[in-house]
């Protein structure tokens, strides 16, 4: 038992640091000193120390459990807007020593840095959570599952400062990228760490997404040339079809004609009605199969209430790009804006709806927020032109 534990410790807690060390400093020995790397990963653990201080007191003082755990909205605002954002800003603290030292001089500076620093955070507070759970059970993949979004979530706003010049930590793009990384770092570690078995399968999809955008974002510094060639000849990145990140743009800023907000409006409620009928099929299909849907409101049911949770998600995603591509069909429109507006309008219509029926849900729909989107996007821009 001793062996398999210390195995899985060293699996889930020293094995993701030193693949990303070993890889970045491969990229370019000359620009990447695996010194400076592991300096920054250091500087990152030892930022969960002051972390786990300030949230030991609070939940002392609260009552509160880590991740938001119990739930209810005191959980989840300690959890989302006090715990994430502590976090985040203790990141950037971390790799605050490489700004000062003019290190960040383009944007995959940011990413390696700020990764970097991500990667030592997450390692500690990975093996802090195992100290208090078994290593050997389900509480191992949580802290796998958590890796990735802290590296992504900080590679995003590392990317964003390193676009800023990276001679110190401010502009506009590192601010709405640290903040959004704040938030859905925020909510991704809730789902992972503090939500049933069964919600882990929430972590899927938005895990897919981020490593849709993170091989973009690759594609694009490969094309900006600040990738070493090496890391070209090794083919770390495989080649990703269109559309590109690019094209997105283009359909978004592309206007030649002006945006008509009856359309925006009326696709936002096209959106939210293909949504319903999307569920109800969902549900229909589901009773014919015989799945329990009220398992979902069950903690101790994960393994009845994860065919549910899949549907009823997969139909809701579903109805994004359905809807975006016949409102673009409808509107024959050029642009995917008014799509995108109306995606965001019945967005933030089934996230006032939820806070009012079940809080809980609320923390899935702003995880799954993005993907929607992107996704109505995508089905603007299949039907756009055409």
């Amino acid at each position: 038992m001793a062996i398999g534990t210390l195995f899985a410790l060293i699996a889930t807690v020293t094995l993701p640091l030193a693949a990303f060390v070993a890889i970045v400093s491969r990229w370019d020995h000359a620009r990447y000193k695996r010194r400076l790397i592991l300096v920054t990963a250091l500087l990152g653990a030892g930022a969960f120390i002051p972390m786990r201080l300030a949230m030991t007191v609070i939940e002392r003082w609260t009552g509160l459990l880590p991740f938001g755990e119990g739930g209810g909205a005191a959980a989840y605002i300690y959890a989302i807007l006090v715990a994430a954002p502590l976090a985040q800003g203790l990141k950037v603290a971390a790799m605050a020593p490489m700004v000062r030292r003019r290190k960040v001089e383009a944007p995959i500076d940011g990413v390696v840095y700020a990764g970097a620093a991500a990667m030592g955070f997450v390692s500690a507070q990975n093996a802090s959570f195992l100290a208090g759970h078994n290593p050997l059970s389900l509480d191992a993949l949580r802290a796998i599952l958590a890796v990735p979004a802290h590296l992504f979530f900080a590679a995003a706003w590392g990317h964003a400062l390193g676009r800023e010049g990276g001679k110190t930590i401010a502009g506009t793009r590192f601010n709405m990228a640290w903040l959004a990384a704040a938030l859905f770092n925020g909510v991704y570690d809730h789902i992972v760490f503090a939500q049933p078995a069964a919600a882990l399968v929430a972590a899927v999809p938005m895990l897919g997404t981020i490593g849709v955008l993170a091989l973009w974002a690759a594609r694009d510094l490969l094309r900006r040339g600040e990738l070493a060639k090496g890391a070209r000849r090794r083919r770390i990145l495989p080649p990703i079809p269109p559309p590109t990140l690019r094209n997105m743009r283009d359909a978004l800023r592309r206007a030649e004609r002006p945006l008509v907000l009856s359309w925006i409006l009326f696709g936002g409620l096209v959106t939210l009605g293909v949504m319903i009928a999307a569920v109800v099929i969902a549900v229909l299909i589901g009773h014919r199969i015989g799945l329990d849907f009220a398992a979902v409101d069950r903690r101790d049911a994960d393994a009845a209430a994860t065919g549910p949770l899949v549907l009823l998600g997969g139909a809701t995603l579903t109805a994004f790009p359905v809807a975006g591509w016949l409102l673009a069909r409808a509107s024959r429109a050029q642009s995917v804006m008014e799509v995108a507006l109306s995606a965001l309008i019945a967005i933030l219509g089934t996230l006032v709806l939820l806070g009012l029926a079940a809080p809980v849900a609320v923390v899935f729909a702003i995880a799954f927020a993005p993907i929607a989107f992107g996704l109505a996007c995508v089905g603007a821009w299949l039907g756009i032109g055409k």
